[in-house]
């Protein structure tokens, strides 16, 4: 691809040589040498004086007022470069192609209802009363009990489960060894019996959905555990059941949600966070990472800390901890 066709697909502006063939997008944070045939994004002042490598870089993405610092360049709004630097990157992704067809190798129910171009591989299990829509593919090992159904153009990785009666939308991608519908964590005891409480619900998931390797969603215990469109969770997140996960919603590694948590649209939870049961995280609030979350949120705000405490006021209460040695010094004195 040269500057001038891949200018064209991107929108942008090209300057230098137009025929100048570009192979590969790199990420100039490396410390192997600058590539002068690949196309490096580069969009803000600051980038420059933290990599100065940039001197050495022949072709890049970048912004008007920073062009003329690279011999070659496409040239796209800065407003918008986030959003062609990723439309840059799909365009070098080597996805692997598969062929359109239906393994030998896979169980398949008879009453399994699959829609047109669907590409399932070998090993695939599709229990009875499973409907799959058009353009679907589902990886190796892959396990859709009795009445799970998924919506058009979904992707399911190796080893993914999905259990009874669960259903999933379309344009969904749910990477390898995520569980899906397994049940909530519900006993009680009494007079010393520990009885298992039945969990008879089930996960309902929107549209444009990513999951993310190892990741657990519980089924709810009489209703169902949702998840909204366009939430993306990152690997290892654990939802539990009864869970309401709104729209446009962020969730970092390592993430947990007790029982009955419902977030809000646009809420974002860092890696190694946590949510109580039975809480609400408000429209658009934050928990940063390593938090536990004790009480309801307000809505845009962040919380940080265990138990966690609105960012401000926990950052005012760490930077008083270096005092605490003096302080109690002091009460000691006055004891005396």
């Amino acid at each position: 691809m040269n500057l001038r066709n891949l200018a064209v697909k991107l929108g942008g502006e090209w300057r230098g040589n137009g025929d100048l063939n570009i192979t590969s997008i790199k990420d100039l944070e490396h410390h192997s040498p600058v590539d002068p045939n690949a196309i490096y994004y580069i969009a803000s002042k600051k980038y420059l004086s933290k990599h100065p490598k940039y001197r050495d870089v022949q072709i890049a993405l970048t912004v008007d007022s920073l062009a003329e610092q690279f011999p070659n360049s496409i040239i796209v709004p800065e407003r918008s470069s986030k959003v062609q630097f990723i439309q840059a990157v799909s365009l070098f992704e080597k996805k692997p192609v598969h062929e359109i067809k239906i393994s030998e190798r896979a169980s398949i129910h008879p009453s399994a209802k699959i829609g047109k171009d669907v590409t399932i591989m070998e090993n695939v299990v599709i229990q009875s009363n499973v409907v799959i829509g058009d353009k679907c593919v589902i990886y190796p090992n892959v396990v859709l009990e009795s009445g799970v159904e998924i919506g058009e153009n979904t992707e399911l990785r190796s080893g993914v489960v999905i259990y009874y009666n669960c259903k999933l939308g379309k344009n969904n991608l749910i990477h390898s060894n995520t569980v899906i519908g397994a049940d909530g964590f519900g006993f009680y005891d009494f007079e010393g019996v520990r009885y298992k409480v039945p969990q008879i619900g089930n996960v309902v998931i929107g549209n444009d959905v990513e999951m993310g390797a190892n990741c657990t969603v519980d089924r709810a215990a009489l209703e169902e555990t949702t998840i909204g469109n366009f939430t993306k969770f990152d690997d290892h997140v654990h939802v539990g059941h009864n869970c309401r996960v709104g729209n446009y919603v962020y969730i970092a590694g390592a993430t947990v949600l007790a029982g009955s948590v419902t977030l809000e649209d646009g809420c974002i939870l860092a890696g190694q966070s946590a949510v109580a049961e039975h809480l609400t995280m408000k429209k658009g609030s934050i928990l940063m990472g390593l938090s536990g979350l004790t009480e309801d949120s307000k809505e845009k705000t962040a919380y940080f800390g265990i138990p966690a405490r609105p960012a401000l006021e926990m950052h005012r209460i760490h930077s008083s901890l270096g005092f605490l040695p003096e302080i109690v010094k002091y009460f000691q004195k006055l004891k005396k």
